[in-house]
């Protein structure tokens, strides 16, 4: 995860200093801050590269250190209690506090890789894995999709629920959780049909496959196609026409860097696992084999 997050922010950081752009010492310490705010640009998602790993790191910690997942589901459910208090009390703590480091004062833009949001996401991250079980088997109840579908559109029109992470925004969040729920719920179910006709499942695999790719440029690349295309454009309809071709190439743009990434074994070490790349294996395998027939000849 930090590989092509620090890959693709260098990079473009490299484009920005030959281009005559300012302040690039403070946008490298941006970087490696690795939040939203301190990213900037057009490479905002980039946000969630950093605090997935946080993320992965603090539920290894949790399961392999205390044995998370021996314990009993009651036990279980009452840690993820705490947690959404203790990350409720802390989610905007840290956002833009005034500090003082090595006698300069400055604002917090939260903590580095959003750690102080961790406990929020722990609590989703972890019942995924708590439901696993459920979710790989999923079969829709259309009983229950029509009562989450109300009760995610009264939350949406006669609440103030509300969650953005990045920006530490998590109002409701009792009916935010509730909300989330229920979303999810469509969603699976929404999935479960489009999983019954072989050309929608191909597509969304295929889409899902390029995931990674597509949150990375989607964004850099559906701002820079409709910002070109509609240059000196009033009409509303061709601006409209313009979003929907630029949303497309912001996901079928990214589909071709990740075939062409995929094709390049220097490019695959940057965003693929180590383990994953056709060319380290070969060279470990002639490794391990040039090792061994070393040591039968001694």
């Amino acid at each position: 995860m930090l590989k092509p997050y620090l890959f693709v922010l260098i990079v473009a950081l490299g484009f920005h200093y030959l281009s005559g752009g300012e302040a690039v010492a403070w946008k490298l310490k941006g970087i490696f801050y690795g939040n939203g705010d301190t990213i900037q640009w057009d490479w905002v998602p980039l946000w969630f590269l950093t605090h997935l790993f946080a993320l992965y790191v603090f539920v290894y910690c949790l399961f392999s250190v205390f044995g998370f997942d021996k314990w009993s589901r009651q036990s279980r459910l009452i840690l993820l209690v705490v947690f959404s208090v203790t990350g409720l009390l802390l989610v905007d703590v840290f956002w833009y506090t005034p500090v003082v480091v090595f006698g300069h004062a400055v604002e917090l833009p939260g903590l580095p890789f959003s750690v102080d949001i961790i406990m929020i996401s722990s609590v989703y991250f972890i019942l995924g894995y708590m439901l696993k079980d459920k979710l790989v088997n999923f079969t829709p109840s259309w009983s229950g999709l029509i009562l989450c579908t109300g009760v995610f559109l009264l939350i949406s029109v006669f609440t103030e629920a509300h969650t953005d992470l990045n920006k530490r925004v998590y109002n409701s969040p009792l009916y935010a959780f509730v909300g989330a729920v229920a979303g999810i719920y469509g969603v699976l179910t929404l999935s479960w049909v489009c999983a019954r006709f072989d050309g929608l499942k191909r597509m969304f695999q295929w889409l899902g496959k390029a995931s990674l790719f597509i949150m990375i440029f989607h964004v850099f690349i559906g701002y820079w196609v409709y910002f070109l295309l509609s240059e000196n454009v009033a009409d509303e309809s061709l601006l409209f026409l313009i979003a929907i071709v630029s949303y497309l190439m912001s996901l079928l743009i990214p589909l071709a860097i990740k075939n062409a990434v995929e094709r390049n074994a220097l490019l695959s070490l940057v965003f693929f696992p180590l383990k994953s790349n056709r060319q380290l294996r070969h060279a470990l395998r002639v490794h391990r084999r040039a090792k061994a027939y070393a040591v039968v000849q001694k």
